[in-house]
Formats: C-alpha cells, sequence, structure tokens
C-alpha cells in the first residue's frame, strides 16, 4: 500500500543543484573500541536515567544557536533539526538512509553532552509497544516525552516538550510552530517483531534497505506523525530520535548476521532520482514539492555536494557525509560497525 497524504509525512521535493565543498580529509585517528556503551530501549533505563535525557535535550531545545550559517536556526535544536532539512533529498530513498542516520545520532549525542548528559544514548524498543504505542511507558508525561495531540498538529499536551518551540520546517520553510504529534496505533501493529524479522529477511544492502525503510521505519512515522508527519522536519519532535534508535538497531542487528560481508555491503543512489522522489509518494521529485516546496537559495548554499568522496552518483564507503560543524564529517565506512571504534556501542 502507498501512503498518501492522510498521514502527512510531508516529503516534498525538487532536483538540488548542490555547491560542491571541500570535503574533510579522511580519518587516520580512529580510537579503537574495547568497551562498547549498551544502548538500553527507553523500557529498561531507570526515572533517573530517563530524566538526565530529558533534561538534555529541553536544554537543547531552549539553548541559542551556535553555528550561524543554518537558514531559520534558533536554537541549539533548531540546528540539529536543520541538518535533516539541509539533506532531505539525499537521506531518504538514497543508499544513504541508514549510515547518514547512524551518524544523525552521533550528532545529537554531541550536543547532549553539551547540555550535561553523561549518559548513553537510548532508544524505544518498538516491538514491545506494537500495535498500541499510545499506551507506551515512553509517553508518560512525567517520566517519558508526554502524550500526542488531539488533531492532527496538536501540541504536545504534556511533559517536558510541551509548551516548547521548533524554528525549523514545515518542509523546506522555517516557522515556529510547537512540539507536536499525533498517534495512529493502527500502523504500529507493523513494527512488531514479526515485521521486523521479515524487513530483515534480506542478504544483501539493496535487500535490506527497502526492507527497513519501508517497513517498520515508515509504518513508525505514520503512527506517530511527529512534527505534522512531515518527513523532511520530523526530527523537530525528540521522539524522533528514540524511533531512529530501533531504526539503527535493526541495521546492527542485520549485519552482525554476516558481519563479514555485511560491514562493508553499501549500495543505491546518494541522492534522490528526481523521477522517484521519496519512494512512499506517487510521483517523482516535482510533484511532491507541491506538497512542501523547493529548497530556498539560502538552504541550498549550505547543502553538501551528495557525491562527496564518491565521484559518481552511487554510494560508496568513501562516502562524506557532514554535520556542517557540529561534529567533524566522517566517511560511511566510519559508521559501518557500531563497534569500529569511530562508534563504540551496541544495543541490548
Amino acid at each position: 500500500m502507498k501512503p498518501t497524504s492522510f498521514f502527512l509525512l510531508t516529503a516534498g521535493a525538487s532536483v538540488v543543484t548542490a555547491l560542491p565543498k571541500k570535503p574533510c580529509p579522511p580519518r587516520d585517528d580512529t580510537p579503537k573500541c574495547e568497551k562498547p556503551e549498551k544502548r538500553q530501549s527507553w523500557h529498561d533505563i531507570t526515572n533517573d536515567e530517563r530524566k538526565a535525557y530529558t533534561d538534555a535535550a529541553v536544554c537543547l531545545l531552549t539553548s541559542p544557536q551556535k553555528l550561524n550559517k543554518l537558514p531559520g536556526a534558533q536554537t541549539r535544536w533548531d540546528e540539529l533539526v536543520s541538518l535533516h532539512q539541509i539533506h532531505a533529498l539525499q537521506i531518504h530513498t538514497t543508499g544513504q538512509f541508514l549510515p547518514y542516520h547512524r551518524y544523525y545520532l552521533k550528532t545529537l549525542e554531541f550536543l547532549l553532552r553539551e547540555c550535561g548528559y553523561k549518559g548513553v544514548l537510548p532508544y524505544w524498543d518498538e516491538t514491545r509497544d506494537a500495535g498500541s504505542f499510545s499506551k507506551s511507558v515512553i509517553f508518560d508525561p512525567v517520566t517519558g516525552f508526554g502524550g500526542g495531540g488531539a488533531a492532527q498538529g496538536g501540541c504536545v499536551p504534556d511533559g517536558p516538550f510541551a509548551n516548547l518551540t521548533v524554528n525549523i520546517g514545515p518542509g523546506f520553510g522555517s516557522e515556529p510552530r510547537c512540539v507536536n504529534r499525533k498517534f495512529t496505533d493502527f500502523f504500529s501493529d507493523q513494527t512488531g517483531a514479526d515485521y521486523v524479522a521479515a524487513a530483515l529477511n534480506n542478504t544483501d544492502y539493496a535487500g535490506v534497505l527497502p526492507g527497513i525503510y519501508a517497513g517498520p521505519h515508515l509504518y513508525g512515522h505514520m503512527s506517530l506523525a511527529m512534527m505534522d508527519g512531515n518527513s523532511i522536519t520530523s526530527s523537530g519532535d525528540p521522539l524522533f530520535f528514540m524511533h531512529h534508535g530501533f531504526v539503527d538497531k535493526m541495521w546492527a542487528q542485520w549485519q552482525a548476521e554476516d558481519p563479514e560481508a555485511r560491514l562493508k555491503d553499501i549500495s543505491g543512489l546518494n541522492a534522490q532520482d528526481p523521477d522517484v522522489g521519496f519512494s512512499e509518494f506517487p510521483g517523482g521529485m516535482e510533484e511532491e514539492a507541491k506538497m512542501w516546496g523547493h529548497p530556498s537559495a539560502e538552504l541550498l548554499a549550505v547543502t553538501p555536494d551528495p557525491q562527496a568522496g564518491d565521484g559518481g552518483p552511487n554510494i560508496t564507503l568513501n562516502h562524506i557525509m557532514s554535520s556542517l560543524g557540529i561534529i567533524p564529517d566522517a566517511t560511511v565506512a566510519d559508521v559501518m560497525s557500531t563497534t569500529g571504534g569511530y562508534l563504540c556501542y551496541e544495543y541490548e
């Protein structure tokens, strides 16, 4: 089934002619990973650990921006959301999807450290709540992320993120919005263990990528409609990163089944095919742009070259990923293993 606009995973697009940027030199200082951190589900961490995490996220949502170059950004959190907006047409329905979002989680971790967070990044094991997301402990107003709004675009009514503002979005725009989400439990059934197993039942990256993307990943988004269900700026809701921790865990689980082959297996385009755009929407990029517009000249001016490190339209292990100055650039090779040294964590 092709999702339609009723769930508003707003994903518009246009052909982006990114200005070339000088890539950072290859990393030659990767440390060893001798004691991987253990990423746990929100279900399993203590209330004190939960509060430390949400306190740090609130700090980012209320701290001034630092880079002074990302259009529309007013806070440090806005800068994080802006990265997703700027890279949107490079990191969805492309081979970049899984490695960039893994790198994006590392960027979040760095920012949380700025706000004093000393813990390990948690994730949300959505298999435990499949079919009934709205009843999950993660939405507790005291020890979680607060609940969902009463209607599409409804502000989070309680919890630590109530009454907070994100300035990036919707789409490629920039205007103040409340943190918002809306539950549709029916779709969350497809984040269950059987659906995860089906998504991972592929022998190569070219097969597992659409299995994850159009399976539990997409249906998780449909179930939550974060930030008006907008694919480009859904990371405005801090819950986004709990969901993408779950997505990253799926990829790590698949890689662990055959590490010799799968820690080197990457394929796909490094920017969207204009005739396809986002695979979950009908029509190509120009048709989808009717939903959310085109990137502005200011956004294009800071958009990295999608072929950086590749020398062509297909992603390679040498592909360079950027956070535009929040953390140093990294290659896809850097993030292929969660215990390879650049990264040092495992999922429980």
